[in-house]
């Protein structure tokens, strides 16, 4: 993975963005909960409002990696028409 920011749906409680940041940094997700609730509660909430815009901006990682490899489902839009008359057939 790239040094890209990202949400994930594995282990999260809310919306995935402190799961994503342990994923990131290789932390455990209880040690970046505590350490985000203190950081909350010393900074009379200023913590939520990060969070709230965070988890409004960073992608999912799951959704990042079908679209890098292509495993995602496929969408019908993309496919091209076929004509009645494009000369595969007498």
């Amino acid at each position: 993975m790239n040094s890209k920011f990202y949400k994930m749906r594995r282990n999260r409680m809310i919306s995935g963005v402190l799961a994503g940041l342990s994923d990131k940094w290789n932390f455990d997700v209880t040690l970046v909960r505590f350490l985000f609730a203190i950081f909350t509660i010393a900074n009379f909430g200023v913590g939520v409002i990060i969070y709230v815009i965070l988890a409004s901006i960073l992608p999912i990682k799951e959704d990042i990696e079908e679209e890098m490899y292509g495993t995602g489902p496929r969408k019908r839009k993309e496919a091209q028409a076929i004509e009645e008359n494009d000369g595969w057939f007498w």
